[in-house]
């Protein structure tokens, strides 16, 4: 059944606006954009951003039509446009032309046609309908803004069209949606505010910008405003604007503004008609020409509203309105079978009567409304409303008592005075009436405070809780919107809470969507509440998110391969099992295709949702019996799988629950990882148990899949991906290590079940995993493999004495049971007290074991003999004292006594002693064949060459049972596997040479040619034995340096062969003409020119003794000696080829060799210990006995492999091993324990180290944060208008302390006068009001600024200094700014700067720009603002944001001073300086560091300035084409060590000083500075780096001394009560807070 879930009224209607109080409405539309890997497209702009399947985006830009548009004529097809045509005047006005009058329309007579004229003026009212006709739209296609400010930061060039106002919503949407690419909207956001520019607190400004941007981010946006360039628009537009500059135009998610303005009041509206001589070029639209209403650059999309009036304000609110309801009907996809609506929201900023009006009815139709106070206007009356409204108890209609809530009359009289003020008396009743039901609906009215104590600090917070509010009646409603926002934190605070119990399956719809869509923290947050993995992940759910699966990707491909390409069936778990069982090689057999039956649904099974049997729709399950929400509780179920005591009862669970898995976490985890997904991957990683095998499983699938992917940002995602678990399994590898040998040696041998009867080593290996098989805990693994169960306290000569004396191994050998008698009795002991309470011993639970109490049961489990085939061996007789032997890996002491029979056996089974063996016998070999081909190869075949051809065939037998019983399950596998071993390669080599030339030996006529060939053959068998040296460490890296030097020498061996060709054709060409013979050709090419590369010239061939040879005259033919011709050319090309072989083509082999061995040589250890592994597999698996005795365990395995097979004989084992160790099934479930426990302190560790790294980072901003936190606890709660109602409060203070002063005036005047009297009478109190700001007040010379301390309010400060009298050096005073009027926004209409530049700039010196002020406007050249100054060699851009440029000058970011021009700064615009601070710790004559309340006391080198004498840092302003750095290192050098009164040498030894001092400084700050010198066109910014003297011996070979502009310079410690220039101090607070000072 479908479901649609809609925000009730989720439209709302507006109201025209009119020329007092115009308010405009904005609302953003965020679209839907698939997260998951997959295909995405998205046309912004003509800008097509597509998604390859890594996640990748590839940027294509279109100057013309969208390649995706299939029909570019759809707009002027589809989309229409009104024109008037009846001309009917209007009576001329007072400024209108009365040879160009105007029609009723607002259109000038010219702009009609002349067909539609009429000369007389009509009284009839001019109409729409009747005077107007539709046409099609001539007005659409791309928009470029000229001279927008900060337009560089987003796209150039926007889409717009003009449509008519009664243009279908349908059509729009189809616009918008197909041809603009912006697909379906998630939240559709309406602000509601004033149309006309008004000024807003700076803190709230950034706020709203912040926040508006960040509730639309949540997967991209849609911002539908007004569109015109005034009021909240800009706002918006700023808004869009700042976050374009801040994340780059072409990011993800770009933020789509759309305007929707009237058409009739657009200024420049001609210059968006089509040009029909160039139809595709974009629009041209200035936005530096003055007047009128302009388009807001910054928006992306335009649709312009048309009823065929200009001038005209409103026309848009009909369709726009519309348009709304519309996108409002659209749904969001959750699932195939739940949908739900758009959902809207209200927000108000400041506005007029008429927001009011438009909230009023946005509420009433069940939208909800954020009402942002402080805002101004409107905003702040409905904000006073909801806020000091009461809840009160009254009975409705229906008799029963209901809670409700009411402004009462007191509250209603302040809110009649507050409009009155505002708006006036008109419509009051109204407004009061309207404000009454608002407030009433009290779950869709909502109120944002940034200063209140809610809990809701940002924006976008209120907007998404005033959208769950609204639907209050739903939680899964509201479940589904955080999911599609992917707010994971309106979930926890709004939904998730204590006192809500979810029930049993109630989140598993939720829980498929955040694991489509790829929401980690969703998954996280839903297992911690209880959801059971165990109950979600049915076959079928499994099977239907691998049918999720988005085409174009690397496993959707695979999958379409397994189910063939043209079939239209659904992916079954089979697919997935052969794709994982490609992957891997075969050698990870998955889960899916062990029970087919069980795991491959058909395809009815998989559409038809199945009928759940006893589940009670009441029953809470897991959740009602949790006491805590946590993680582990949550998945316990899910984990059940992963113990391998699970394991044993497979058969059960299987037949308990066909559906379920015994281990889902396993299957999501390879899910994930089959999509490339790290968080989710690492996510269901870190809660598997066998983390190690979990880990390598991961890496080796992500190996082949980087190997298979064509998209290179892809490929590497994936490698770091595989690296990355790689990475994982190596950390728990090394923390259970680091814990017991033993038991690690144990993991990674033992059988996975639950990872395709795998094990790690095996899965490390077959993924060459190189990095994990170096690792300690694998090496002493393959040592204990390599020895058996050879003791390792064993003597190399011992056992070189008992391979030739067998008779001692009896008594020489030790054996692992033999290594300590003391630990051998104790485990005898051990072992018969176990043995005798094992069947009164009950099982333990593994669950509820940790610490000491696991390793104790470990040792108990340890002295368990080895298993076969997962079964206790000989349990019938497990009291036997002797050791049972098997064919497998056995690495651990069994507490056994071994017989002198297994003393033997054991001995030669022991790998080392095999390779030992194969050794002395491959010697033997060699010397036989050595033998007969020097002395005894006759015809006749000799008794030493059978001898010879047997060892052979045992050779070749060998080489046979290597592929028999190889590890894959397919013969082609194990063949290629064999195969790709080099070395076997050449054991094949030598077996064919061998067998080609024993039979060529046979016949006389080929008998000389079989001895080439088996001479050759025996050569080859010498170059075998170079795989002895594999074994060896110092040897074995060698060889894989050759190996990689072999395939340069190829390489190379091609680059010569084309130069050797060149030469040797040229030069028999040249000196032996028309030879004849094709042979004789061939060595006349080659031979020559072969051997001339190493230095044999054959010079005598070629300048020959006159009748030495035969002239040959230019036909060589048959001629026996020719002489040769031309060999002066020949000279001449054999010096250019020597130089070019010899020079040039040796020493570039050379290089590679080189350069092969640099790079071999860093990993020659991972490398030779790789190797080595391939070595000890070997010779594990080969027979005891050597060839050609070999021949004996030959006939043996083949003899019962056929009695196995064919008699029945199941205790007759054929096979040679694994390396498999055989545990119980008891051991199992407890190393599985132990290891998850290892792994999670693992992790554990590498969160800690993360967390300090952060922490270092962060302290000092987490210091900041609490005294903020502290100074909002002391300051008002609970204010009104936040801000505001302080200040308000600090106003009506003042006034009654100027009531005071002049009563306590006028008493003073009575005292004199006539004793206790006054002539004069008392005076008028003044009366108590809200203070207003005196533009006209002129600030005293010596009136006092707050400087501010911390870096913090150096970024939010209004700039004080820089506004202060008279300006340093001169009595020049600035215009008073006061602190309201600072910022360029708001409105100063008396604000006459001063204007100064000192006269030392105008004398224009290197540094200084030129003097702009002196030339008009429109005549001054444009410097490149906002960018680097490449003639002048100076940054021109602010360490702040993109400044303003308006008439060719730059203004000043922080707002007004008070003064243009320059004064006593060099540049326009940013003057960039250096400072740097040289600390160290304050010390007591003892030599110990001073403390000051348990803090070390820092002090740092001040400077005394020459020109106003105050303390200060050193610095100084950046030089052009000079580094901060270098100006860093230069100020300090001339003011504080006076560098520039030095000598050469002495500048030379303080340069060196300063070099070691200057490595490594911390920069403290980067921005503004509040500089009295600063104007409006030019100001102070600086970068302030600290350099620490921790020993304080740095700076003991410094001698301090003032020069350059410096009066004096010390050693002056860092405090808070130390006066210092500019914002010196709030720099030096920031220096004790990175040192943990005193300040």
């Amino acid at each position: 059944m479908r479901k649609s879930v809609r925000n009730a009224g989720s439209t709302s209607s507006y109201t025209q606006v009119d020329d007092n109080n115009m308010d405009t409405d904005v609302q953003i539309v965020v679209p839907v954009i698939e997260e998951t890997v997959g295909q995405q497209r998205s046309s912004v702009h003509s800008v097509k951003l597509e998604k390859s399947r890594g996640g990748t985006f590839k940027k294509e830009i279109s100057i013309l039509e969208d390649e995706d548009d299939k029909n570019p004529q759809w707009i002027p097809n589809n989309i229409d446009q009104r024109e008037c045509i009846n001309y009917s005047q209007r009576p001329l006005a007072k400024n209108d032309d009365p040879h160009n009058p105007t029609c009723q329309c607002g259109n000038k007579r010219s702009s009609h046609d002349t067909r539609y004229i009429n000369e007389h003026i009509h009284k009839t009212e001019w109409k729409t309908e009747s005077h107007t006709q539709i046409t099609h739209t001539k007005a659409y296609g791309e928009v470029e803004f000229v001279g927008a400010i900060g337009s560089s930061g987003t796209l150039k060039q926007k889409k717009y069209v003009r449509l008519d106002h009664l243009t279908q919503p349908n059509k729009v949407l189809e616009l918008l949606r197909d041809h603009w690419k912006l697909g379906v909207p998630k939240l559709l956001i309406s602000v509601t505010g004033g149309a006309l520019n008004f000024h807003m607190n700076f803190r709230l400004r950034e706020v709203f910008r912040k926040g508006l941007i960040k509730a639309a981010l949540s997967t991209g946006a849609w911002i539908i405003t007004g569109g015109t360039h005034a009021g909240v628009m800009k706002y918006v537009g700023d808004a869009v604007r700042d976050y374009a500059l801040a994340s780059g135009a072409m990011t993800r998610n770009s933020v789509v503004a759309i305007g929707i303005p009237s058409w009739g009041v657009i200024n420049q509206k001609e210059k968006l008609i089509k040009d029909i001589n160039d139809p595709y070029a974009p629009a041209s639209y200035r936005m530096d020409l003055p007047g009128g209403v302009k388009l807001d650059p910054n928006h992306t999309h335009f649709l312009l509203v048309d009823n065929g009036t200009s001038g005209k304000f409103g026309v848009e609110i009909k369709l726009r309105a519309k348009i709304e309801k519309a996108i409002s009907e659209q749904s969001i996809g959750i699932g195939k079978d739940e949908n739900v609506s758009v959902p809207t929201v209200c927000v108000v900023v400041e506005g007029g009567p008429n927001t009011i009006f438009t909230v009023h009815q946005a509420v009433m139709n069940g939208t909800p409304a954020v009402i942002v106070a402080g805002s101004g206007r409107a905003a702040n009356i409905l904000a006073f409303a909801a806020q000091r409204a009461t809840e009160v108890e009254v009975t409705n209609s229906t008799g029963t008592k209901e809670k409700k809530i009411v402004i009462g009359h007191k509250l209603r009289e302040k809110l009649a005075e507050m409009i009155s003020k505002e708006f006036g008396d008109k419509e009051l009743e109204t407004h009061l009436t309207r404000i009454q039901e608002c407030v009433e609906k009290n779950d869709l009215f909502n109120v944002y405070d940034m200063d209140a104590s809610t809990g809701v600090k940002d924006i976008d917070e209120a907007i998404l809780h005033a959208l769950l509010r609204a639907n209050k009646g739903s939680v899964q409603d509201q479940l589904k919107l955080t999911l599609v926002w992917n707010r994971i934190d309106i979930a926890k605070s709004e939904l998730f809470t204590d006192d809500r119990n979810w029930k049993k399956g109630e989140l598993h719809s939720a829980l498929r969507y955040a694991l489509v869509h790829n929401q980690v923290d969703f998954v996280k947050l839903f297992l911690e509440n209880g959801v059971s993995l165990k109950d979600y992940l049915t076959v079928r759910e499994l099977t239907l998110l691998y049918n999720e699966l988005k085409e174009k990707t690397l496993v959707y491909e695979h999958l379409d391969k397994q189910r063939g390409a043209k079939s239209t069936r659904k992916f079954t778990l089979g697919d997935v099992g052969k794709v994982i069982e490609e992957m891997t090689m075969d050698s990870y057999e998955p889960l899916y295709l062990q029970d087919q039956a069980r795991y491959v649904l058909t395809e009815a099974d998989i559409v038809n949702e199945p009928i759940e049997e006893g589940v009670d729709e009441g029953d809470t399950g897991a959740f009602d019996s949790m006491a805590q929400n946590s993680l582990s509780m949550g998945i316990a179920q899910a984990t059940t799988g992963l113990l391998p005591g699970a394991v044993g009862n497979f058969a059960q669970n299987s037949r308990g629950n066909l559906n379920t898995f015994d281990n889902p976490i396993r299957e999501l985890l390879i899910w994930s990882v089959l999509q490339g997904r790290k968080e989710m991957s690492q996510f269901f990683w870190e809660e598997c148990k066998e983390m190690i095998s979990a880990a390598l499983t991961s890496s080796m699938i992500l190996k082949f899949m980087a190997e298979k992917e064509d998209d290179a940002d892809y490929k590497e995602h994936l490698d770091e991906l595989s690296d990355w678990f790689e990475d994982f399994a190596i950390g728990v590898l090394n923390e259970c290590y680091n814990e017991d040998e033993e038991r690690t040696s144990i993991i990674l041998v033992r059988e996975l079940r639950q990872w395709g009867h795998a094990t790690c080593l095996s899965l490390a290996v077959n993924g060459n995993m190189k990095k994990f098989v170096s690792q300690q805990g694998v090496q002493n693994l393959l040592t204990e493999i390599w020895m058996g169960k050879l003791s390792k306290d064993n003597k190399m000569h011992t056992l070189a004495i008992c391979v030739i004396f067998p008779p001692l191994i009896y008594s020489l050998i030790k054996f692992r049971e033999d290594e300590n008698d003391e630990e051998e009795e104790e485990s005898n002991l051990v072992r018969r007290s176990s043995s005798k309470r094992k069947k009164s011993m009950k099982p333990v639970n593994g669950n509820n074991i940790e610490g000491d109490q696991l390793g104790e049961s470990l040792k108990m489990v340890k002295v368990q003999g080895p298993t076969v085939n997962g079964t206790e061996a000989g349990k019938q007789d497990q009291d036997d004292e002797y050791y049972h032997t098997t064919h497998d890996v056995d690495i651990r002491d069994s507490g056994k006594e071994l017989s002198w029979y297994q003393r033997f056996k054991l001995f030669y089974d022991s790998p080392r002693i095999t390779f030992t063996h194969n050794l002395i016998f491959y010697f033997l070999f060699l010397g036989l064949f050595s033998y007969i081909m020097l002395a005894n190869f006759n015809p006749k075949v000799s008794a030493a060459e059978y001898v010879l051809v047997f060892w052979m065939i045992t050779l070749f037998t060998e080489e046979f049972r290597q592929i028999a019983q190889g590890e894959s399950h397919r013969w082609w596998l194990r063949l290629r596997f064999w195969i790709t071993d080099y070395w076997n390669l050449v054991d094949l080599a030598t077996l064919i040479l061998f067998s080609v030339g024993f039979v060529m030996r046979l016949y006389t006529i080929t008998f000389s040619a079989a001895r080439v060939i088996l001479a050759i053959d025996l050569m080859i068998f010498y170059i075998r034995l170079l795989q002895v040296f594999s074994v060896n460490k110092n040897l074995g890296p060698k060889l894989i340096m050759i190996s990689k030097m072999m395939v340069d020498l190829a390489f190379f061996m091609c680059i010569l062969f084309v130069f050797l060709i060149a030469y040797g054709v040229a030069s028999q060409a040249i000196m032996f003409p028309n030879t004849s013979g094709f042979f004789p050709i061939v060595k006349g090419i080659m031979y020559k020119s072969y051997f001339q590369m190493y230095g044999e010239l054959f010079l005598e061939d070629i300048e020959v003794e006159e009748g030495s040879c035969t002239v040959s005259n230019g036909v060589v033919g048959d001629l026996d000696d020719p002489c040769p011709e031309f060999t002066w050319v020949a000279i001449i090309l054999l010096s250019g080829y020597m130089l070019f072989s010899n020079v040039l083509l040796l020493n570039l082999l050379i290089a590679m060799f080189s350069y092969t061995f640099s790079a071999v040589q860093d990993n020659t250890d991972q490398y030779w210990k790789f190797q080595r592994f391939e070595i000890i597999q070997e010779y594990f698996s080969r027979p005891p006995l050597a060839p050609p005795f070999i021949a004996i365990s030959h006939v043996y395995i083949l003899i019962a492999y056929i009695l196995r097979h064919f008699g029945n004989l199941k205790w007759l084992d054929s096979s040679s091993g694994s390396l498999k160790q055989r545990v119980s099934e008891a051991e199992i479930k407890h190393l599985s324990l132990w290891e998850s426990l290892n792994g999670e302190n693992y992790m554990a560790g590498e969160r800690q180290k993360q967390q300090q790294d952060i922490n270092e980072r962060v302290l000092s901003l987490m210091e900041k944060v609490d005294e903020i936190n502290q100074k909002v606890e002391v300051g008002p709660q609970q204010t009104v208008l936040g801000g505001a109602a302080s200040n308000a409060r600090i106003d009506r203070l003042e006034d009654q302390m100027d009531r005071i002063n002049m009563a306590i005036d006028w008493l003073i005047q009575a005292h004199i006068e006539h004793g206790m009297g006054c002539k004069s009478g008392a005076p008028k109190l003044k009366e108590i009001a809200y203070k207003e700001s005196k533009e006209d007040f002129v600030a005293d010379e010596e009136e006092a600024y707050k400087v501010p301390t911390t870096l913090e309010e150096i970024g939010i400060m209004i700039h004080k200094k820089a506004r202060q009298s008279p300006y340093p050096g001169t009595a020049i005073r600035r215009s008073y700014v006061p602190d309201s009027k600072v910022p360029w926004e708001a409105g100063f209409s008396n604000y006459t700067p001063r204007e100064y530049t000192h006269e030392c700039v105008l004398a224009m010196p290197h540094w200084a720009d030129v003097d702009l002020m002196a030339m008009s406007s429109d005549k001054r050249p444009m410097l490149p603002f906002n960018c680097e100054d490449s003639t002048c060699k100076v940054d021109r851009r602010s360490y702040l944001q993109i400044y303003t440029v308006k008439d060719g000058l730059p203004l000043n970011p922080k707002g007004r001073t008070g003064m243009t021009g320059r004064g006593l700064l060099g540049r326009f615009g940013p003057n960039h300086a250096a400072d740097p601070i040289a600390t160290r710790w304050k010390l007591k004559t003892d030599g110990s560091p001073l403390l000051d309340k348990d803090k070390k006391v820092l002090e740092f080198i001040a400077i005394q300035r020459k020109d106003n004498q105050q303390w200060a840092i050193p610095g100084g302003m950046v030089e052009p084409g000079q580094k901060v750095s270098e100006t860093l290192k230069r100020e300090f050098s001339e003011e504080a060590l006076g560098q520039l009164s030095k000598s050469e040498e002495e500048r030379a030894e303080i340069g060196e000083h300063i070099k070691t001092l200057f490595s490594n400084g911390i920069e403290i700050y980067r921005g503004y500075v509040d500089d009295p010198r600063n104007t409006d066109n030019a100001w102070m910014e600086t970068v302030a780096m600290n350099y620490h003297d921790d020993s304080g011996a740095a700076f003991g070979e410094f001698k301090l001394e003032a020069g350059d502009d410096a009066q004096s310079v010390r050693w002056q410690r860092v405090s808070s009560k130390l006066p210092l220039f500019a914002s010196h101090t709030a720099m030096l607070r920031k220096v004790a807070e990175l040192h943990n000072a005193a300040f």
